[in-house]
């Protein structure tokens, strides 16, 4: 636990539709001076399940210990609000993003003027991500964590172009059981859903396999959009009926 008066927010570098993300520096233990780190919290108008669900991400986040696949927790601001969790600062943003920026789209979601975008991706640059996001995934996996909303927009980018899988707001502990089913009706990635959690609300390490098929589906389309043309409500009548996203057509049989 940090006291609120050791974080100082920089500027907001990311707006989701329940939370922030700022830049920010903070006296981290052990070190000398100031450390640029991520702020996530909060928006005003949460509600107490995003305050739970908050919460929630904040203890299993707490649980897990340092993998270069996923993004570093240093500490966390609770006794007062808005609540923060004071992560790892990368610097890139998030990996969906950073394809469309390579191809001269706008990121979303994140905004730092102070960073120039990529101007162009070499295949094997393609593959690393897709290795970094496969050895993060395998970590968790490990730990008995399902994340339940892998995407390319929950993983950053930082120096070295170092992939970090995070936004653990939807992951589940499964020490007992190995196997989650979902009991509520809250919202659901549904294009980068498992099939047997979108039917039956069950979900194990292996239908994060699933999310990461369609992971790897952004990342060698350059942050093209899955499913392209169909909404949510398709897709999962699309899957009952057997249906399979095709290869994108510039992708050879090898890959």
């Amino acid at each position: 636990e940090y006291p609120r008066d050791s974080v100082v927010v920089v500027k907001v570098i990311g707006k989701g539709a329940f939370g922030l993300v700022a830049k920010g520096i903070v006296q981290l233990s052990g070190k000398n001076e100031g450390s640029v780190v991520a702020l996530k919290m909060l928006r005003k108008n949460a509600t107490e399940d995003d305050h739970k669900d908050f919460m929630a991400e904040l203890e299993l986040m707490k649980s897990l210990e340092h993998h270069a696949n996923v993004i570093a927790l240093y500490g966390y601001v609770t006794e007062s609000e808005p609540e923060m969790m004071i992560i790892e600062f990368v610097a890139h943003g998030d990996l969906l993003g950073y394809l469309r920026k390579s191809r001269g789209l706008q990121d979303t979601y994140f905004d730092d003027p102070d960073l120039a975008p990529v101007s162009s991706l070499t295949t094997q640059q393609l593959f690393t991500y897709a290795w970094h996001v496969a050895n993060g995934m395998e970590f968790l996996a490990s730990k008995k964590v399902i994340h339940r909303d892998l995407a390319a927009r929950n993983v950053l980018v930082g120096e070295g172009q170092m992939c970090k899988i995070t936004d653990f707001g939807l992951a589940r502990n499964v020490h007992n059981d190995n196997i989650y089913t979902r009991t509520s009706r809250g919202r659901l990635p549904v294009k980068w859903t498992a099939y047997e959690s979108l039917l039956y609300g069950t979900c194990t390490t292996m239908s994060d396999v699933w999310s990461y098929g369609v992971v790897l589906y952004e990342i060698f389309t350059i942050g093209g959009s899955p499913y392209p043309g169909k909404d949510g409500k398709a897709v999962v009548e699309l899957l009952q009926d057997g249906y399979r996203m095709p290869k994108p057509d510039h992708l050879n049989e090898s890959l």
